[in-house]
């Protein structure tokens, strides 16, 4: 009866372990999609890197990666970097990043991003390219530099990880994003 009941409470906390992991796939990029595999190499260097970013992969139902975004300031300053965008496991698009921004700034920089969308709702928001507006502060130098949300904001967290880039900055931006599912993009390069 002991052993019943042990094997009962072993397999009831197996169940329960498969039942609490992650509903996020392990996505697995397109070989023969550059995009795809220089995002993948960003995902992977996030998570070496950004402790942080463990519990935002264990718990988002979605996330968009750009593997590099190229910003130059001097008082005014622009941003721009090509991205994908994961749902659950699956690649289901690209996305564009547009930044404007404006203030006390000067320096470029590469850095690779990723946003984590909390619920479908959080994603949809992207999808529709809303513009989004923000306030930056920082100092850059080489690979050094941190940033990013420390929990989700209206269903939305960012972290950003340097690549290289020299940057001091005290500014305001607005940021648009255009989404293209696989669908279209496909049919857009016919």
């Amino acid at each position: 009866m002991k052993r019943l009941l042990r094997m009962i409470h072993v397999s009831t906390t197996v169940l329960w372990i498969c039942a609490s992991t992650s509903v996020l796939a392990e996505w697995q990029p397109d070989p023969g999609n550059t995009l795809e595999v220089r995002a993948a190499k960003a995902v992977e260097r996030i998570r070496n890197e950004e402790d942080r970013s463990h519990a935002y992969f264990d718990d988002a139902y979605a996330y968009a990666v750009w593997p590099g975004i190229t910003r130059i300031a001097a008082g005014f300053g622009g941003a721009y970097g090509k991205g994908v965008v994961v749902e659950q496991g699956a690649a289901v698009g690209i996305v564009s990043y547009w930044q404007l921004s404006s203030g006390i700034q000067v320096g470029a920089k590469n850095f690779a991003l990723i946003i984590f969308f909390k619920d479908e709702a959080s994603l949809d928001s992207l999808k529709r390219g809303e513009i989004q507006f923000t306030g930056q502060a920082g100092v850059d130098l080489g690979t050094l530099g941190a940033a990013g949300t420390p929990a989700y904001s209206e269903g939305v967290a960012l972290i950003p990880v340097n690549k290289l880039g020299l940057m001091v900055e005290f500014s305001a931006a607005g940021v648009k994003y255009k989404y293209v599912p696989y669908v279209d993009s496909a049919t857009e390069s016919q």
